[in-house]
Formats: structure tokens, C-alpha cells, sequence
């Protein structure tokens, strides 16, 4: 079997609307992209595209604001914000991080994490092309 993993949603929609071109149907050659953007959760819906990788941005801005807070009172980051390592790839060193859990959204947990968190709006989303997969994934 033959998949592609791309390293976001856009490059996985030249795949699939060459795909398409070829007349291969969904479902048939899995591939994935990351950023959970539109195209990508409509891919996903009609059948084109396993799944995206969706990093909450506003879990991304509290953790920013909260070490630029630190920082900028010139006070310690205190360790249970920092947890874990990114490795510098000038100085060669680990430096402590703040790592959250991206989110895997597939049309079963659609609802549950990009519409429930309004990164993308049913009305955006559920487009004519992909409504009556939007309805059988719940998404109203």
C-alpha cells in the first residue's frame, strides 16, 4: 500500500487533487497533513485525507504569555510550566520548553476539538461539497 504523510494540510491537497485528477477514489491512498486548516478538515471529510495534526492556538498563547510574563519581570520560569527539552540547533543545547499535546482530528473527533474549540466554524466548514459528511460527523 502506498501513503503519503505531508508536512501540512496544503501540501496535502496537491496530493490529493492530483489524486483526483487520476481519478483515484477516496480512501484508496492515505494521506495526512498537519495545521487542521480548512482544506484539510474537508479533505479529511470527504475521504481524502486520514486525518490533520491540530495544535490549539490559544493553548499555544497561554503558554507563551505565561513564561513572557516570567521573563519579562526577570523572574525564573517556574519548572511545572517548563516540561520538557528543544534542542538548539546553533548552540547545540537543550533548552527548557513548554510542549503541549497536538491533537490528532479525524471526522470521528471533528466536532470535539476544532468546531468545539471555534478554530473553524460549521458554516466555514460545511460547504456544500462536504455537508452531508459534515451531518454524519455530527457537525451542524
Amino acid at each position: 500500500m502506498l501513503a503519503v504523510v505531508t508536512p501540512n494540510d496544503d501540501n496535502a491537497n496537491a496530493v490529493i487533487a492530483d489524486l483526483q485528477r487520476q481519478k483515484i477514489p477516496p480512501r484508496t491512498f492515505p494521506t495526512t497533513g498537519q495545521d487542521a486548516s480548512l482544506t484539510g478538515l474537508q479533505n479529511i471529510l470527504k475521504g481524502y485525507q486520514c486525518g490533520t495534526v491540530y495544535k490549539p492556538n490559544a493553548a499555544e498563547a497561554q503558554a507563551t504569555a505565561a513564561v513572557a510574563i516570567y521573563l519579562r519581570a526577570g523572574e525564573d520560569v517556574p519548572t511545572a510550566l517548563l516540561n520538557g527539552t528543544t534542542k538548539d540547533s546553533q548552540t547545540n543545547s537543550d533548552v527548557q520548553s513548554v510542549l503541549l499535546t497536538p491533537k490528532w482530528v479525524t471526522a470521528d473527533n471533528m466536532n470535539d476539538t476544532v468546531i468545539k474549540d471555534k478554530y473553524v466554524s460549521p458554516a466555514d466548514l460545511c460547504v456544500a461539497a462536504v455537508k452531508q459528511a459534515c451531518t454524519a460527523a455530527g457537525i451542524q
